[in-house]
């Protein structure tokens, strides 16, 4: 009996093996905070992979304008398969600016920190990673991101191309659309697989609000004015109750406000009757946090990782404990309204 089982297994891992089209890998190449995560066709091996990603990076004028023309300084080494026994202790961060791929990020480092007390192990994304990849070896790659990693953070950094959200470019920066296709559609995936907790910060809250049909403020001072200070400041925010109560839950009772820092000039557009509620907001009427229905998800306008406090590390570890929370249902409407 004992044999059939261990034979029933081995077939289901197997079958699952067989119907990959790409695998996972490890890449700790020696300069980078966290190992980055290199998904490897069938065919070729973590060495050609990293290889194909690199030679197709320097062939996109568009990305190689974000890297100012110089190719990431990473090692041909340091590849392993990515294990199959630690999903529930792994988070990853996407990357979206060259200094994600060196040892100088310090909001990579600080989420690293946080998340080890936690016992979580951080791992990078790196920028377009299906770069190479056919439209069936990308739907497999984002397929394996949700399902073998419980914690997504879209981090902050460069606006987000405006046509995204169907509207012309009239004050937005440093946009790079094809950085910002690969997200919204890895993004997606993942959202709709449901099987993750999903954290975005300032352009990552950004970016997640327009991956599920929302729009933005391309600049706060042109369009809601200067009564507070979001380029680099700290200001109160008001917090509104929600279905989870994600950031509410981190408050005194009776307590409504909190204060948080501010690196932005661009804000999500809250309207109701979305995937998302309302879950902070400034005094000035900006969105600064919103919380998906379905409690897989918290969206920040500001930076808990670069707070440097105890609010920005209960923060954290409070959308660690969320994300081990089984939400039953689905969020309802999901990228549209």
């Amino acid at each position: 009996m004992k044999s059939l089982f261990v034979a029933a297994v081995l077939f289901i891992s197997l079958s699952s093996s067989a119907s990959e089209l790409v695998r996972l890998y490890e890449w700790s190449p020696g300069n980078t905070l966290a190992p980055l995560i290199l998904p490897v066709k069938i065919s070729e091996t973590p060495e050609q992979a990293a290889q194909r990603y690199l030679q197709n990076l320097d062939r996109n004028p568009e990305l190689m304008e974000l890297f100012e023309g110089r190719l990431p300084d990473v090692r041909m080494s340091g590849f392993k398969p990515l294990d199959e026994v630690t999903r529930e202790s792994r988070a990853l961060l996407l990357a979206n600016l060259p200094k994600d791929y060196t040892r100088n990020s310090q909001r990579v480092e600080n989420f690293q920190k946080i998340f080890a007390k936690a016992k979580h192990s951080s791992y990078i994304l790196p920028i377009n990673a299906n770069l190479g990849l056919s439209q069936s070896e990308t739907r497999d790659l984002f397929t394996q991101i949700s399902e073998k990693f419980p914690f997504l953070v879209a981090m902050g950094g460069d606006d987000v191309e405006p046509s995204l959200y169907k509207k012309q470019n009239t004050h937005s920066r440093n946009t790079i659309p094809a950085r910002d296709i690969f997200e919204i559609e890895l993004i997606k995936s993942y959202v709709t697989r449901e099987k993750g907790f999903l954290l975005g910060v300032c352009r990552g809250s950004q970016i997640s609000s327009v991956a599920l049909g929302y729009k933005l403020i391309q600049d706060v001072p042109f369009h809601v004015g200067t009564d507070v200070s979001h380029g680099n400041d700290w200001h109160e925010i008001e917090l509104k109750p929600t279905k989870n109560n994600i950031l509410a839950s981190l408050l005194a009772e009776g307590q409504t406000r909190m204060t948080v820092n501010s690196l932005h000039h661009q804000s999500v557009i809250f309207k109701e009757g979305g995937p998302l509620q309302l879950a902070a907001h400034g005094h000035d009427g900006v969105t600064e946090a919103t919380e998906f229905k379905n409690g897989r998800g918290l969206l920040l306008q500001f930076h808990p990782e670069l707070m440097n406090n105890d609010l920005g590390s209960k923060i954290l570890w409070r959308v660690l404990k969320q994300k081990n929370v089984v939400m039953p249902g689905r969020c309802g409407k999901i990228f549209s309204f």
